[in-house]
């Protein structure tokens, strides 16, 4: 048995740092999605916004059940491919939700859509704030992602001590 303790190395304070902001800018990017409405206009009108909506749902209820999880689990190397997957996925949403949310703050001439943000700012500010605060969790996991995988890899093949 070559790994006697396989969690210590994974659970540091700084990655316990990230999650939790990356938990917290998920949430937000998730109640700031849910509660953008207008009486014309809903973001869970538009498929790539509920998809937002619902991932970063699941996302911040799961890196908070991570949070929870006990050091010594053996389920931290699993833990790491998992965030890689749903970091990918999350970047893969957030950059499908930013272009829709460009289409709706610029329009597109050629199809003849005009723009509505000039129409209801509120709900542009809204869908912006969650397009912000989804970057922002993109980045926090991803930089957690990169640390996790140093130490699991240990990429200067250092024994333990």
């Amino acid at each position: 048995m070559a790994d006697s303790k396989p969690a210590a190395s994974y659970r540091t304070k700084l990655t316990i740092v990230l999650r939790v902001l990356a938990t917290f800018a998920s949430l937000v990017a998730a109640i700031s999605m849910g509660i953008s409405h207008e009486d014309d206009i809903m973001a869970k009108d538009l498929t790539s916004f509920l998809c937002f909506l619902v991932f970063n749902a699941v996302l911040s209820a799961y890196s908070f059940g991570v949070l929870l999880l006990p050091q010594k689990s053996l389920l931290w190397r699993t833990i790491v491919i998992v965030d890689m997957v749903y970091t990918m996925l999350l970047a893969s949403v957030d950059s499908v939700t930013l272009g829709m949310f460009y289409l709706e703050m610029h329009g597109n001439d050629h199809a003849s859509w005009s723009p509505i943000c000039d129409v209801v700012s509120s709900y542009c500010t809204r869908v912006q704030v969650a397009v912000v605060a989804g970057f922002f969790a993109l980045g926090m996991y991803f930089i957690n992602n990169l640390i996790c995988l140093c130490l699991s890899l240990n990429p200067l093949l250092l024994p333990d001590p």
